[in-house]
C-alpha cells in the first residue's frame, strides 16, 4: 500500500505523535514513508486512509491568494457601507454566493471576517469550515481574551480593620 503524495511530512509526524510511535521525526518524508512500509504500520494501525488523497490538503499559494482576494473584496465592500456601485460585486446574490464559496476556507482569518460581515448585514447563517487545529487555536485565544478582561471581584465576609 502506498501513502498518497498529498500527505506532507508534517501530516505524517502528526500521526506518529498521535500514535506515540518510536520513529525519529527529524527524518525526511521519504524515510518516514519507508519505515511505515517496512514495518507494515499502515495495516497494523489501520491507516488505510493514507493511500487516498488528503482532504485537508492545504491550498496552493495561487488558490490561497485568490480566496484572500475575494475576502478582501467583501471586506472592502463592508468598509464602503455596502455600496455596490463602488465594488466589484453586481448585487447581493453575487456577494452572498462569493461568501458561501470562500466559507469552505475558514482557516484564513480574512475569510472569517468577510463571512461575518455578510452574516451581520444580510442576517445569514453562513458557517466557515475550520480544521481541528484552527478551532483549537481559536478556542485558546478566546479563553486568553476572556481571562485578560479586567473584572471586579467582590469578597463577602467579616473583616477586621484597625487604624494605628
Amino acid at each position: 500500500m502506498k501513502i498518497h503524495s498529498s500527505y506532507s511530512k508534517k501530516d505524517l509526524v502528526k500521526i506518529i505523535n498521535e500514535l506515540k510511535l518510536d520513529i525519529d521525526t527529524t527524518l525526511t518524508r521519504f524515510e518516514i514513508v519507508r519505515i511505515f512500509h517496512n514495518n507494515k504500520l499502515l495495516e497494523h494501525y489501520n491507516l488505510h486512509y493514507l493511500q487516498d488523497e488528503n482532504k485537508n490538503k492545504p491550498l496552493s499559494i495561487k488558490e490561497k491568494n485568490e480566496i484572500i482576494l475575494k475576502a478582501k473584496q467583501i471586506n472592502s465592500l463592508q468598509k464602503n457601507g455596502f455600496n455596490f456601485s463602488k465594488s466589484l460585486f453586481n448585487d447581493e446574490e453575487d456577494l452572498i454566493q462569493t461568501a458561501v464559496e470562500i466559507s469552505n476556507h475558514g482557516d484564513i482569518s480574512s475569510v472569517r471576517r468577510a463571512v461575518n460581515f455578510v452574516n451581520e448585514k444580510y442576517e445569514r447563517k453562513i458557517v466557515c469550515k475550520l480544521s481541528k487545529e484552527t478551532r483549537k487555536h481559536l478556542d485558546v485565544k478566546e479563553v486568553i481574551k476572556s481571562n485578560s478582561v479586567p473584572s471586579m471581584q467582590v469578597k463577602k465576609g467579616t473583616f477586621l480593620v484597625s487604624f494605628d
